[in-house]
């Protein structure tokens, strides 16, 4: 993970000969730099598949797809909002819910996720042996999307704000009503609740997501997903993702 927040998100996955990219919240050369700095060379990467419109998730895309000759990888709702669904672009490839597709070494199957864009995705990558999803930006999480998360190895998830801190806090109302609603995010207790009911013996990495600089704090989601996981008796080691740092790499 090479950054995750509201200041952009950016995530990397490999298998074999294969690297692509979630996201690309970061300006094209603070995403490469990122890139170098987890040992990750931009030209190697064989897509940057992106999630949905929203600034802090695709702000370098097209200038790095079109620097790097990586193509994008999104929804058809996304690549309109971005401007990309046309023929000028050749890099892009529509990418549909609950359709299987190919990257190298990497399978993947995307799952429409509830948030306040135009047609945002969650995205689930194997490679024969492991699993992992990477799922952000939900305002809620319903039977259907618990089981799209159920067998994955490891889940990169958001926590993204504390009921109390969001309330109590500096937002506007109207931003923490859009935040708090069934289409904006999850709060740390909406995201316990989905992982107790995803996890399975299979989970072994589980890292918290875009979590709130101002709404949110480490120590307290950490200390719920500890009592989630021992719940759930399960094994599975946990962290939270950070803005600046990103996270260390994990291996499933």
């Amino acid at each position: 993970m090479l950054g995750s927040g509201s200041g952009g998100n950016a995530t990397v996955l490999s298998s074999g000969r294969t690297s692509v990219l979630v996201d690309a919240g970061f300006g094209p050369k603070a995403l490469a730099k990122r890139c170098l700095l987890a040992g990750v060379e931009p030209s190697s990467l064989s897509a940057v598949f992106i999630t949905h419109e929203h600034s802090d998730h695709r702000i370098g895309a097209l200038e790095f797809s079109e620097e790097y000759g990586v193509p994008i990888f999104c929804s058809r709702g996304t690549a309109e909002a971005l401007g990309l669904d046309g023929s000028l672009f050749s890099h892009y490839v529509c990418v549909s819910e609950q359709r299987d597709g190919r990257v190298g070494d990497l399978s993947f199957r995307a799952f429409a996720t509830p948030h306040d864009a135009n047609e945002s995705l969650a995205f689930r990558f194997e490679d024969g042996s492991s699993s992992c999803v990477v799922a952000t930006d939900l305002g809620h999480c319903d039977d259907e999307f618990v089981g799209f998360l159920r067998g994955a190895q490891a889940l990169l998830f958001e926590f993204n704000h504390d009921d109390d801190l969001l309330r109590d806090g500096p937002y506007h109302w109207s931003l923490k009503k859009r935040i708090a609603g069934g289409f904006g995010h999850l709060s740390n207790r909406q995201s316990a609740e989905a992982l107790a009911r995803a996890s399975g013996p299979a989970l072994r990495h589980v890292v918290a997501l875009h979590l709130s600089r101002q709404n949110n704090d480490p120590a307290l989601v950490l200390a719920l997903l500890s009592e989630t996981l021992e719940r759930a008796e399960s094994p599975a080691r946990f962290g939270c993702a950070d803005q600046l740092r990103g996270y260390e790499t994990i291996e499933v």
